[in-house]
């Protein structure tokens, strides 16, 4: 890869490259989305992206887009880039198919979706003297593949199966078993796109709370058909769509200064799941390279804040967690590691078999 360190603004030793991946985009001045490479006997490549400018599917489509040019440029040193993307930024495409009567029954029946405040915090350090990090974690390829069987034999989604683990260690983490547990989750509103091509950089994303009890008797399985249901019937109900026509509303009312608003009202979940989804191996190709593993992480928060991100590549999937925090942050953010592998490990006695 001696070509590839001219594509990048920033080569590194290993400090530099962790300093690099921590880092914040400036949104007021640029650059938003920004790569650095560490050369090494494996190389790495770390891209951060300002999260007001894309959502990990755009995010994804940037960086499949990346490396076909690298991969080209590999062949051709004088090939030129011919893609245009500029299409609409803005979410109209969600919802283009709603009458103005669905709108109006989806903002008033779909206030308890999403904005919702919760007391209940993960264990955090108060110490002043904090860093950023990010801890990941690599499910096994056994586990994954688990994972995967479980889902085709009870017709459930691999979200599912990752929220169902992430309530049961949560609510052993926080000993919450029997309390209802209120967990915000985040959601692609392409599955509403007519075109879902890459025509802009562009975030669509939103949430969703998801409610459930773990049970001092629930076994893995009856936690998974509490989980598959809620998410049955949120997607039978026009998942996300609530927040992002709040938000419609509000920016198109001149009187109204939304921005304002949503400072003053909008409230941070303090505890909350991404599953970013599959990195695709084939669109992530780079020419004479083989890409090992991928991964994406979502923001980096400040405390009290907690989000774990899950992403697969191949036969892997990574969990990861970045906190402004302490060692006793990391340590803590270990530990439900390992109730998330408790919980995942004994994934297999819930396949059916015929």
């Amino acid at each position: 890869m001696s070509d590839f360190k001219d594509l990048f603004t920033v080569t590194c030793d290993k400090d530099g490259f962790d300093k690099f991946t921590f880092s914040r985009t400036n949104e007021a001045s640029g650059p938003q989305i920004k790569f650095c490479l560490l050369q090494s006997e494996s190389d790495s490549v770390s891209v951060v992206i300002n999260h007001m400018v894309s959502d990990a599917a755009g995010f994804k489509q940037c960086i499949y887009l990346f490396s076909d040019i690298y991969s080209k440029l590999i062949n051709d040193t004088d090939y030129v880039p011919d893609n245009t993307i500029d299409g609409d930024r803005s979410f109209k495409g969600v919802f283009y198919k709603l009458s103005f009567a669905k709108r109006i029954k989806l903002l008033l029946l779909g206030g308890k979706d999403n904005n919702q405040g919760s007391g209940c915090e993960f264990p955090m350090s108060k110490a002043e003297d904090i860093a950023p990090f990010i801890v990941s974690h690599e499910i096994t390829p056994d586990v994954y593949r688990d994972i995967r069987n479980c889902c085709k034999s009870n017709g459930v989604t691999v979200n599912d199966v990752m929220l169902t683990a992430y309530f049961r260690a949560l609510s052993e983490m926080l000993d919450m078993k029997g309390t209802e547990l209120a967990v915000p989750i985040m959601i692609d509103m392409r599955r509403y796109l007519k075109d879902k091509g890459f025509c802009a950089l562009t975030n669509l994303s939103s949430t969703t709370i998801v409610s459930s009890c773990v049970c001092h008797d629930d076994d893995f399985g009856v936690t998974l058909g509490k989980i598959s249901s809620v998410m049955k019937e949120k997607k039978a109900n026009n998942l996300g769509l609530n927040t992002f026509l709040k938000l419609d509303a509000g920016f198109k009312l001149p009187i109204v200064n939304a921005y304002e608003v949503l400072k003053k009202s909008l409230r941070n979940p303090k505890i909350s799941m991404t599953n970013i989804g599959v990195m695709d191996s084939s669109k992530l190709v780079f020419e004479n390279s083989t890409v090992i593993n991928a991964a994406m992480f979502a923001s980096i928060k400040y405390r009290p804040y907690f989000q774990m991100s899950a992403t697969s590549f191949n036969d892997r999937m990574t969990l990861g967690v970045g906190l402004y925090g302490t060692e006793q942050d990391r340590t803590n953010v270990e530990k439900f590691y390992d109730l998330m592998d408790i919980e995942l490990d004994n994934i297999s006695g819930f396949v059916k078999t015929t």
